[in-house]
């Protein structure tokens, strides 16, 4: 149980993912598609057009409600369609020293699963919550716990 106190007081530096990927707002649907296949991530930074935008974000999720199936009425093509018009925006960002526990409740509150760690007005990470479950996984387990 230490351990997992310990965890959940760490800096959000010391679990975010310092690979995150960037793409261009204007970039295709499908090149973001292609992006995330190639790199093995469900979510890619999507880059400020100008100094007065603000970053974004494409998930899996977004392409799924917002192109695959947006419903009946709506018709989008991901060899046609720019990830600007599907991105969340703006995204919801933390500071590398705010602890995970904070992390995972803004999460919570927002119903997000990731969110940017930014420095200097620059995105330096990204936080999920699969990177705070891997890490837990990663802990030694407890004796009293062990099945017998």
């Amino acid at each position: 149980m230490d351990q997992l106190v310990k965890l959940r007081t760490l800096p959000v530096s010391a679990l975010m993912q310092k690979d995150f990927c960037t793409i261009k707002g204007s970039a295709t649907v499908a090149e973001a598609i292609q992006l995330m296949k190639k790199t093995n991530k469900s979510g890619i930074v999507v880059e400020p057009r100008n100094e007065d935008d603000c970053y974004g974000i494409i998930t899996e999720k977004d392409i799924l409600e917002k192109v695959i199936d947006p419903g009946e009425d709506v018709h989008r093509d991901p060899w046609n369609t720019p990830v600007f018009q599907i991105m969340s925006k703006p995204v919801i960002s933390i500071n590398p020293g705010l602890r995970v526990k904070y992390a995972l409740r803004l999460m919570k509150r927002t119903n997000i699963r990731r969110l940017t760690v930014m420095e200097s007005n620059k995105v330096i990470g990204m936080l999920n919550m699969t990177d705070v479950l891997h890490a837990v996984e990663e802990l030694p387990a407890h004796d009293d716990h062990v099945a017998l």
